[in-house]
């Protein structure tokens, strides 16, 4: 698994119900927020949304995702993707001028 970092215009941003997963089976990731970013785009990066004691900074990622995609705002998102796939598990976001 690689920790990695993608920054660019948020091109894709999706929320979905618990349990229902994103991306095929052989690279399936269990989230309920996920984003592309311009700079890869065939990547998608996402994390849980739960009710746990990630949840506040988590709706943080989501809050500066959506105002980066409103505003077209650049976004760096740091994930962890294993080899050979193209969707992975962010664990930050953060805005950039």
């Amino acid at each position: 698994m690689a920790r990695l970092a993608a920054t660019g215009k948020v091109t894709f941003l999706r929320a979905h119900d618990v349990g229902t997963a994103f991306g095929p089976d052989n690279d399936q990731i269990d989230v309920e927020v996920v984003a592309r970013v311009s700079s890869e785009p065939d990547t998608a990066m996402g994390f849980q949304l739960r009710n746990d004691g990630n949840r506040a900074a988590r709706q943080g990622m989501l809050d500066l995702l959506r105002d980066a995609f409103n505003h077209n705002w650049t976004v760096t998102i740091d994930y962890d993707i294993d080899a050979g796939k193209k969707n992975g598990v962010a664990m930050r976001v953060a805005l950039r001028k």
